[in-house]
């Protein structure tokens, strides 16, 4: 093989492994890259598919490599757009499925020609990164391209002589693996690093070119060199790790270039019509895409639409041919219309950030507003609008800030409705309304009144400053429908309305007439309506007894009223009634006779008085009038007399003239009235003569001297009658006032009286004892005996005696007699400091001067003396002990009485003589009682000993605390049995002093106030009655965890609100909040016992909220306290479309 032969050998070896690393290179799992080398010798090559064509002969023939690629690429753009190549052709149709790219290089001077021909099957290669794996293996053909290159100008220096070897070489040496055979030298060309024959001694290469240090045959390179002998230049940051640093300069990856590739490569190269920055085109005016390929349409679409051929189609909410404008809302429409409100609708791209709502009156210098909507609603309604105004309405739409051109409407608010009507006054004829002014301008008012049978009416209109109208001229008892509406302009407002019937007109000029003291005549004018009936009412003024009413059929006009109570005050009411209406009453009052006292007697009569009685009237009176005089109408008398409680008064004549018939008459008398007086005659009596006395005696005469009688008389009449029974008479001048009667009996007892007389007309007698001669004392009486002493009285001595000397002693004492000296006029005595149940003997002597007469003698024995010392102890509520000492006297048995100081009967009880204490039981609690004792001897008892005790009162039971709130609690008890005057609560807690509260004997139960939250009391409790007090009861409560106060939500937003609230009084641990809105979310949160606020976030825009809080400590919760709020939308109030 010549020098030829042997150089294709070489460029044969040398390319293999190229291919060989080139293939390893590439990643079969993406794309199956196939690599077949042949080499050809052809001695010519044809042109095909646009490949140029070489001839040559003998030295000149050219050697040519084909490469053959099989390489499965998919048919997306990217797998035929990123090789090139020196020339393109698709392959015939005979294989649809492959389509060849041939390319040629060719070396002139040597006439090595390399052909390359890759298959791209179009149907194979799903691979997604074939356009990098292609221009890598460009990258890398254009390095094996290089390296033949350098092998070329090797051998050109014609280093393997012919004659170096001939015929076909089968076995070439190793040269020990790091190296290669040169033919040209008969010997091993070592590998870089290597040296020595056999190439087995290493050495760093060129020795490292200088710039680098040699270490165990490798070459540590300087920071600026790389390769195997540091003569390669190092990349830019090493290529980013996105290439192969070739001579210092970066192949750079798909798909990023630069100097470092570090810089991404931009699409299609910005198509010619860009500049690429990092990736990105900054394409020339007129021109836009990401690869600078499309027509830019005006300012770009505004970036809100996509171009197209240079127009620009607008996204949704935008318009005009750069898309700049946003869309106006369209189908502006009014949905409803009211006094203060305008409702709006429209329909809008759903694109729109908000809609801007402008509204101002048409009228000069209205004030022009806004409202904001969100973008997702197609209407809103605005309120807070004046009644009776046009206003000019825009809607616009905003996406990004920007203002559509609006829509608008021109839109009228309705007059408000008037409010409050109401009637102030309503009579026969007259309606008089009343109803609320506007707060905004208007023309006026119209107000009608229409009859419900709709016949006539009437219709006013009146100034808009007027608020009240009296409507006259109605009908009586008419109902009509009243309409008030406002006008403005010819606008009129919605009507207010309500009904009203006018009162039936009732009977008039009521008249009372023949009042009586039991009869009334009342009269009175008809109405004019046609009415029912009549109603006649008459009662006492003041409403005492009630009202007596009739129904009166038209046209009666008049009525008799009877059975009245005499000398009172009747009003009397007429009115008419037609249906359930009733006009109004007519009415008067009329006073009543006063009827005359009835029964007028005497009760008893004197010489100088009348005692009168009559029974009262029936009538209220204050007093009678009392009028008398003498029959000749001489001593004429008047005499006011106050009416006696009772049926019956009585009134006493003095001063009269003994024996003369009088005249009386009595008249009622009440206020200014006075009744018919009530008559009839008495007569008084004779005088008697008075003072009758004897002056002296003798055996056979009496003297005797009297006081003259008043008034007229004929004479005086003496009767003496002597013990013997024979009665004698004696006739006295009426002029005489003493006579001497004689001829008597000596030593007789005489009873003598004397009266006056005319004609048939007999006093009163006087009468006196007498005795012919002297006369002892007689007749000891003894009267009001007791243990201690004893009432003794006796007859007059006569003469009468100068002094009295009485003696008395018990009978076994009677030589110790006590002798008492009694003046001469002295008729009784009382003898005192006796011992009980002893005889005494009393003699009783009268002194005349010198003489004593004979002793009237008499015994008495005192009554048994009663317990002694008596006191009372363990009393209870229904009984007590009753302790004494015993009497001195001997006796049977005690007797202890008792009964209530008020109503209730007597209680006794029988008691051994032999004990000394009583227990009473079944007695009233706290109730007064009365208890008695005495001793008792047979029939005799002694005299009681009494005491007043009270009963202990009982308890009151059953008390118990209800209703127990933070700050309240309702106390209730049983009352106890008996009258109780007062309880007295006390009320404690903790160690602090109790509270005392009076309450009422009457009530059951207290309301406690002001109590301090979450604290444990202690309540006690007694009755009193008087002087006493119940036994005490008591209970036990806690008030409960008082609340937070003025819970409140401010500072309300979208999404937030601020909760505050004011904190409870009682100690707590923390509070439990809690807020859920209407559709159905709930959250609770604990809050710390110190805060007194807090921000919810994160809530939903116009929702209702309910807060609810409580305050917590232990297990104890307090009261929820609540309240609601509505987070905004935007602005207004608005319809969600």
């Amino acid at each position: 093989m010549g020098v030829d032969g042997e150089t294709v050998v070489l460029k044969n070896m040398l390319i293999g492994v190229n291919l060989i690393l080139l293939g390893s290179l590439l990643k079969p799992s993406e794309c199956q890259l196939e690599v077949t080398t042949e080499r050809v010798q052809r001695q010519a090559v044809e042109e095909e598919g646009g490949v140029a064509s070489y001839n040559a002969s003998g030295k000149e023939r050219p050697v040519v490599f084909n490469h053959v690629y099989n390489i499965n690429v998919p048919l997306d753009s990217l797998c035929s757009s990123g090789l090139e190549a020196s020339a393109e052709q698709e392959v015939s149709a005979e294989d649809e499925a492959l389509t060849e790219y041939t390319g040629q290089t060719s070396d002139h001077e040597s006439q090595v020609t390399f052909t390359h021909r890759i298959n791209l099957p179009k149907k194979a290669c799903p691979c997604a990164g074939s356009a990098r794996v292609l221009q890598e293996l460009l990258s890398r053909i254009e390095m094996l391209e290089r390296e033949v290159s350098v092998l070329r100008d090797q051998c050109n220096s014609n280093c393997c002589p012919e004659s170096a070897a001939t015929g076909q070489l089968d076995y070439i040496p190793h040269c020990s693996g790091h190296g290669n055979f040169s033919l040209q030298s008969c010997g091993c060309i070592c590998n870089e690093g290597w040296f020595g024959k056999n190439c087995s001694e290493p050495y760093c290469p060129l020795d490292c070119s200088s710039r680098g240090v040699c270490v165990d045959g490798q070459c540590i390179c300087d920071s600026e060199y790389s390769g195997g002998d540091c003569s390669e230049l190092r990349c830019p940051t090493d290529c980013s790790s996105r290439g192969l640093c070739v001579d210092g300069e970066c192949v750079c990856e798909e798909p990023y270039t630069g100097k470092d590739c570090s810089e991404l490569r931009c699409p299609g190269d910005c198509s010619g019509k860009g500049i690429c920055t990092n990736g990105t085109c900054f394409c020339q005016e007129g021109y836009m895409g990401e690869d600078c390929s499309q027509q830019r349409c005006l300012n770009a679409c505004s970036g809100r639409g996509h171009c197209q051929e240079g127009l620009c189609f607008c996204e949704e909410g935008y318009q005009g041919p750069d898309c700049s404008a946003v869309a106006p809302p369209e189908d502006l429409r009014v949905a409803g219309i009211s006094d203060r409100s305008i409702e709006l609708e429209w329909d809008g791209p759903m694109a729109v950030t908000e809609y801007v709502i402008s509204y101002q009156p048409t009228a000069l210098g209205g004030l022009q507003l806004q409202r904001r909507v969100p973008g997702d609603w197609s209407g809103v309604t605005i309120t807070e609008l004046e009644p009776g105004l046009t206003y000019n309405i825009s809607v616009y739409a905003v996406i990004s800030n920007i203002l559509s051109l609006p829509i608008t409407a021109k839109v009228a608010t309705h007059l408000s409705t008037p409010q409050g009507l109401h009637f102030k006054t309503i009579t026969e004829t007259t309606v008089e309304v009343q109803w609320e002014p506007f707060s905004f301008s208007f023309d006026g008012w119209e107000i009608s009144f229409i009859p419900k049978n709709n016949e006539g009416g009437v219709i006013a209109q009146l100034p808009s400053d007027v608020t009240s109208f009296n409507q006259t001229g109605l009908k009586p008892g008419e109902e009509y429908i009243v309409n008030v509406v406002a006008l403005k302009e010819q606008a009129r407002s919605p009507p207010t309305s309500a009904s009203v019937s006018t009162v039936i007109d009732g009977p008039t000029q009521i008249l009372v007439r023949d009042v009586s003291d039991t009869v009334a005549f009342v009269e009175w004018t008809p109405p004019r309506a046609k009415v029912d009936f009549i109603l006649l009412k008459y009662g006492l003024v003041g409403g005492e007894g009630g009202k007596t009413t009739f129904r009166l059929q038209p046209p009666l006009s008049q009525y008799s009223v009877q059975a009245l109570r005499p000398g009172s005050r009747y009003e009397v009411w007429v009115s008419a009634v037609r249906g359930t209406n009733e006009s109004q009453s007519t009415t008067t009052q009329f006073t009543t006779e006063i009827d005359a006292p009835k029964n007028l007697r005497v009760g008893s009569h004197t010489a100088t008085s009348l005692d009168l009685e009559w029974d009262n009237s029936e009538a209220e009176v204050q007093e009678y009038k009392v009028v008398y005089s003498t029959l000749a109408g001489e001593q004429y008398h008047e005499m006011l007399v106050p009416k006696s409680i009772g049926p019956t008064t009585r009134a006493t004549l003095t001063d009269l003239v003994p024996g003369t018939e009088y005249g009386v008459g009595i008249s009622a008398v009440m206020n200014s009235q006075q009744s018919v007086p009530a008559t009839m005659n008495a007569r008084t009596e004779l005088d008697s003569p008075r003072d009758l006395m004897v002056t002296a005696s003798s055996e056979t005469s009496i003297s005797l001297i009297w006081t003259k009688a008043n008034g007229p008389i004929d004479h005086y009449r003496i009767t003496f009658t002597p013990s013997s029974g024979i009665a004698s008479e004696v006739t006295v001048p009426k002029d005489r006032t003493s006579y001497t009667l004689t001829d008597l009996e000596p030593g007789a007892e005489y009873i003598i009286s004397i009266t006056a007389e005319r004609g048939r007309q007999q006093s009163f007698e006087s009468t006196v004892d007498a005795f012919t001669g002297f006369r002892p004392i007689s007749h000891l009486h003894f009267s009001h005996v007791t243990s201690s002493s004893v009432n003794i009285t006796w007859s007059d001595p006569s003469p009468p005696a100068d002094r009295l000397i009485l003696n008395y002693s018990p009978r076994d004492e009677e030589e110790e007699m006590t002798e008492i000296s009694l003046e001469a006029t002295k008729r009784h005595t009382v003898l005192m400091g006796l011992q009980p149940a002893t005889e005494y003997i009393v003699n009783l002597v009268a002194v005349h001067g010198t003489v004593t007469s004979e002793p009237i003698v008499g015994s008495i024995t005192t009554g048994i003396d009663p317990p002694k010392d008596i006191t009372v102890s363990n009393v209870t509520k229904d009984s007590v002990m009753v302790s004494w000492s015993p009497p001195v006297a001997s006796f049977d048995y005690y007797r202890v009485s008792y009964r209530p100081t008020q109503v209730g009967r007597l209680d006794s009880s029988v008691v051994p003589n032999t004990v000394t204490e009583f227990t009473i039981t079944k007695l009233h609690p706290a109730t007064e009682y009365e208890i008695s004792l005495n001793s008792v001897r047979g029939r005799e008892e002694s005299e009681r000993v009494c005491t007043l005790i009270h009963t202990a009162m009982d308890n009151p039971v059953d008390l118990i605390a209800t209703n127990i709130t933070p700050t309240e609690a309702l106390l209730q008890w049983k009352a106890p049995v008996g009258e109780v005057e007062n309880y007295v609560i006390v009320l404690t807690h903790f160690a602090v002093a109790g509270e005392t509260i009076l309450v009422d004997g009457g009530s059951e139960g207290f309301q406690l106030v002001g109590l301090l939250p979450s604290t444990h009391y202690t309540v006690t409790m007694y009755a009193t009655s008087g002087p006493l007090t119940s036994g005490t009861i008591s209970t036990n409560f806690s008030t409960l965890l008082d609340p937070p106060a003025n819970l409140t939500a401010s500072e309300v937003t979208r999404q937030s609100a601020l909760i505050s609230w004011q904190p409870p009084r009682a100690e707590i641990e923390n509070y439990i909040l809690t807020y859920k809105s209407t559709d159905g979310s709930r959250k609770e949160l604990i809050v710390d016992a110190e805060d007194t606020w807090i921000r919810l976030e994160g809530l939903s825009e116009s929702t209702d909220y309910t807060v609810l809080l409580q305050a917590a400590q232990d297990t104890a919760r307090s009261s929820l306290t609540s309240t609601t709020f509505i987070t905004e939308m935007e602005r207004g109030n608005s319809i969600k479309r």
